[in-house]
């Protein structure tokens, strides 16, 4: 695998990168700035706090804007409009297994992974630490593994029997150097799908409910993240009754409200809203403001929405709140672009997972279900936050038309688009003759090859046993 010949990207044969023992890490630095053998790391409580931390650190760089963002380009609803072409490439549906960006997604899921794996493998065993304290912490690093592979099998595996061939390397065990076992096959898109359940059950049986404050009961993964995502796992493998069942929980807890004004939930760490949410700051900072702001606000720019979806959301201003989060961009031919993540310095928090999500989810089963008056209570709650009046829909079909429109709109720039389509069978029809701003015409998805990522290359060359997905080979 991948990760075992990452060594100065990922752990060191028998070491651990910490965080928490006074080093501060930079989240866009891709150097561990201290490490320590695993021996030591898990010797006492303290050091074993530092390698959770350390978890948390490395999941920063997944969330920080990367993985919501490739995905968001590959649909209609981002797009590039500056020089970078790892990502123009993406936004034309012509992405290749030398895509650097596509790589770091690649590579940093599995160092979070590995952590997860060593705090898996060796929390139990630190002298002084209660059953309580390890229960915990192994609750939290089984749902950040179920979280990663679910990230890794949609990107780049597939979904049983609707898309792709294979799953991914599944390493459940901690790195410790490269050895004859370092070259693994992938596995099954089906053991895939059921390694993430496995996990995030795991997760979810030995998570806590609430921490000692809403700082930490919002920034730390709890039992409500766990049940979150395995709604979300639910509804992509189209268990209807099982993912209402999931999203009934979150929404009964009673600890997570929509919040109102829309704004509040970006503009506000750890509002109501927030399920669980990465926490940034100046010094551990995501890069949602630098791609989408302009270089005259100490940005890039080079992320706009594209222009049909920006027309959508103009047409919409004075009567849906989410439409007022964008703003134009002169500098790149009058693009309009988010203002979701405004804070400076790249230091607003972001969201993982909200209550909105858990309503919207809830309401798609329900029509997947046959059961019309419960989703549109589920989609009136999300439309009536926005400011919007209530939707009616004669038929299932017509509702799960539109849920997944509203999530358009409710989850811009959030990576949920794609994937919706994808996970629906409606990529080929949504995603045809999109426009580019910069591009020199139309582009189109073209096949469902195409609904997962290129094995990067340097994973390809590395390893004998990897097959790369078809529509690259």
């Amino acid at each position: 695998m991948k990760m075992k010949n990452y060594i100065y990207k990922g752990m060191a044969a028998g070491f651990i990168v910490l965080s928490g023992l006074g080093i501060s890490c930079n989240v866009l630095d891709q150097d561990p700035q201290f490490q320590i053998a695993t021996n030591e790391a898990f010797s006492n409580p303290v050091n074993a706090e530092a390698a959770l931390n350390g978890l948390y650190n490395e999941a920063q760089l997944v969330y920080n804007w990367r993985v919501q963002t490739l995905g968001e380009l590959a649909s209609d609803l981002v797009q590039s409009v500056d020089t970078w072409d790892n990502f123009n490439v993406i936004d034309e549906f012509r992405q290749t297994p030398d895509n650097t960006e596509i790589d770091d997604l690649y590579t940093q899921i599995y160092r979070t992974i590995d952590l997860a794996n060593n705090i898996i493998a060796f929390a139990p065993d630190v002298p002084g630490l209660g059953q309580e304290r390890v229960n915990d912490m192994l609750g939290q690093a089984y749902t950040f593994r179920g979280m990663m592979y679910f990230e890794l099998v949609k990107y780049f595996g597939g979904i049983p029997g609707k898309y792709g061939e294979l799953g991914v390397i599944i390493e459940t065990e901690p790195s410790i150097g490269v050895g004859e076992d370092a070259f693994k096959e992938r596995a099954s898109l089906q053991d895939t799908w059921n390694q993430v359940r496995t996990d995030l059950e795991m997760g979810e049986s030995m998570l806590t409910e609430s921490r000692a404050s809403n700082f930490l009961t919002r920034s730390r993964l709890t039992r409500a993240a766990a049940t979150a995502m395995l709604a979300r796992y639910h509804l992509y493998l189209d268990n209807w009754a099982e993912a209402e069942a999931k999203a009934n929980q979150v929404i009964s807890q009673g600890s997570f409200e929509l919040v109102q004004p829309f704004s509040d939930i970006f503009r506000t760490d750890f509002s109501a809203e927030s399920i669980f949410e990465m926490h940034y700051n100046v010094v551990d900072f995501s890069g949602f403001r630098q791609w989408y702001f302009p270089a005259s606000l100490n940005g890039r720019g080079g992320l706009s929405f594209h222009v049909p979806f920006a027309n959508e959301l103009l047409a919409r201003q004075g009567e849906d709140d989410r439409s007022d989060l964008i703003a134009l961009n002169p500098a790149f031919g009058g693009v309009y672009y988010s203002t979701k993540f405004d804070e400076l310095q790249n230091a607003s928090n972001v969201p993982v997972l909200r209550i909105a999500e858990m309503y919207l989810l809830r309401a798609e089963a329900r029509a997947r279900q046959g059961n019309v008056a419960g989703g549109l209570d589920d989609l009136n709650a999300v439309r009536n936050r926005a400011g919007l009046g209530n939707a009616s829909a004669g038929s299932g079909e017509e509702l799960v038309d539109l849920v997944l429109d509203e999530r358009r709109f409710e989850f811009a720039i959030e990576g949920h688009r794609f994937f919706d389509m994808t996970r629906t069978g409606r990529a080929i029809a949504e995603f045809t003759e999109i426009p580019r701003t910069t591009g020199s015409g139309t582009y189109s998805i073209g096949n469902a090859g195409r609904f997962i990522f290129p094995i990067p290359n340097s994973e390809i060359f590395t390893n004998p046993n990897m097959v790369q997905n078809e529509a690259y080979r």
